[in-house]
């Protein structure tokens, strides 16, 4: 193993690592069925097809006992009145945890057990989120300039995005009086 390659490089303002084994784009087009107003994503949809974030990652081996870590940057905007989100997974292997830190932009997670009962904590510059074992996540950009955040990860965790698709958060983080709000989740499925 040429120990070189264990060293990776982050660009602060941008977010972007270098180098990077995996870059991932999710757009509006990606993410639609995660919005609750299907109207507004509609809408949205027929004009453009915006970039919701981007994730860079650096995952060297699947084998258990590896960290792998990413960047995520979380582009500032709203699909009606929902602030832009990340889809949110559990993790495969249901008792790995995970850890967040968050670099720049201002936003908030979603941390959900199994059972649909939810938490939202603030993500501010400077910060360190853990993320528990058995908890599905989601991060919201609730600022406007890009959320920008690490995340640290047992490479063998995987990632389960199919139980968030059918079922949701139970918690959505909308705009309510010019201020970010968690309300129950008209979309949610028990």
């Amino acid at each position: 193993m040429d120990l070189d390659e264990l060293v990776v490089r982050i660009n602060i303002e941008t977010g972007q690592l270098e180098p990077y084994t995996r870059k991932i784009v999710r757009r509006l087009s990606d993410m639609k069925d995660f919005y609750y107003d299907k109207e507004a994503v509609q809408r949205i949809l027929a004009k453009e097809d915006p970039i919701i974030y981007e994730v860079y990652a650096w995952e060297r081996s699947t084998d258990e006992g590896n960290l792998s870590f990413a960047t995520t940057i979380l582009n500032p905007g709203k699909i009606g009145d929902e602030y832009y989100m990340t889809k949110g997974h559990f993790h495969s292997k249901r008792d790995r945890a995970e850890v967040y830190i968050t670099l720049s932009g201002n936003g908030k997670i979603v941390i959900q057990d199994e059972k649909g009962n939810a938490s939202v904590l603030d993500l501010v510059p400077n910060s360190i989120t853990y993320v528990p074992p058995r908890h599905a996540h989601r991060t919201v950009n609730t600022g406007n300039k890009p959320l920008i955040f690490i995340a640290i990860y047992p490479s063998d965790a995987g990632h389960d995005y199919d139980v968030i698709a059918q079922k949701g958060f139970s918690k959505i983080i909308v705009e309510r009086d010019g201020k970010p709000t968690a309300i129950d989740n008209p979309n949610y499925l028990k």
